[in-house]
């Protein structure tokens, strides 16, 4: 497989401290690229449309979230694979050829993703089994407060041996549903599923993809020696209160597609862990007024969402 057979695609979204050293990194790679910007109101665009005018720049007027951003990008992409690429991941050359290279070397699969590593060195866990009931109150209750080893020993079998491949280094290694921080995704599996589930604004469209293609007999695979440093909240907003509400909303939509059964035992969950982020953002605001005021709006936004009536069928709805 050639350079000349992917097409990098980036979403932005004010993403100015980070898009120059990801397009710096993506040019090593001579690969074309699409940069969709959603309505930046930073210098996203300048320092895209000035610094890298080969880079192929859509700027949208309104932010249409993710997973139409993308959408629209590929119908430009004239390449067999599509990288997509957070806007702030860097991607080196050698990881771009090893994923490329994954794929022309396992043809049962259609979607590959690297390592994914913090700014600080250490391994972010970027593989995961698909999502359930357990798996969100383990992370919604636990989160960054457990050591990784220790959600290692309460974790099923199976998510035990996702941290582990995370962790080793070796070939390509079939999993459930992989980070959409960096992926190459065939872009013949893309048209066959209809493109990302534009349902989902922000968060949850990366394990819908990887679903939708074992769904058509189709393999994901993570690849741990090849790796990519990823930033974090490079395309999105600090305010929590603009954030977080998405991630709940689309693990909501998720559920009602696909874990119907538990859908009202995930909204009591969730209206519990809002309610005590919001007791917990009280106590902080004596101390931090600006970011426990912050993180109270973000609370009870997501307690609204728990607890709204909206009708399931809507979620089942794929947006177009």
């Amino acid at each position: 497989m050639t350079e000349s057979n992917a097409t990098a695609v980036i979403v932005t979204h004010n993403s100015q401290d980070h898009i120059r050293a990801t397009l710096t990194e993506l040019a090593r790679s001579r690969l074309p690229v699409i940069v969709v910007d959603n309505s930046s109101s930073d210098s996203t665009v300048t320092i895209v449309r000035s610094e890298f005018p080969e880079v192929t720049l859509q700027t949208n007027i309104v932010n249409v979230g993710f997973a139409t951003a993308v959408n629209q990008a590929v119908t430009a992409v004239r390449t067999d694979v599509v990288l997509l690429v957070n806007p702030d991941c860097a991607c080196p050359s050698a990881t771009v050829d090893a994923l490329l290279t994954a794929l022309r070397d396992h043809p049962h699969a259609g979607i590959v993703g690297p390592r994914i590593r913090r700014p600080d060195g250490q391994i972010a866990i970027s593989a995961h089994p698909f999502e359930s009931l357990t798996t969100v109150v383990a992370s919604r209750f636990g989160g960054s407060l457990l050591p990784v080893q220790l959600r290692r020993l309460v974790s099923g079998r199976t998510r035990r041996a996702t941290y582990d491949a995370c962790r080793e280094t070796g070939g390509p290694i079939s999993v459930d549903w992989i980070s959409g921080a960096c992926m190459a995704v065939r872009l013949h599996l893309l048209r066959r599923i209809g493109g990302l589930d534009e349902g989902y604004f922000l968060y949850y469209e990366d394990e819908e993809l990887c679903l939708q293609a074992w769904r058509n007999d189709v393999a994901v695979l993570y690849l741990p020696s090849a790796e990519a440093m990823h930033v974090g909240g490079g395309s999105s907003s600090a305010d929590p209160a603009r954030t977080w509400p998405h991630l709940y909303r689309s693990m909501l939509r998720f559920f009602a597609l696909h874990r119907p059964t538990t859908l009202a035992a995930l909204r009591a969950v969730v209206l519990l862990r809002a309610m005590l982020g919001i007791g917990i953002a009280g106590m902080r605001l004596p101390i931090q007024p600006r970011t426990g005021a912050a993180r109270a709006r973000a609370w009870s936004e997501i307690s609204r969402i728990a607890l709204s009536s909206r009708p399931e069928k809507s979620w089942r709805k794929k947006c177009t």
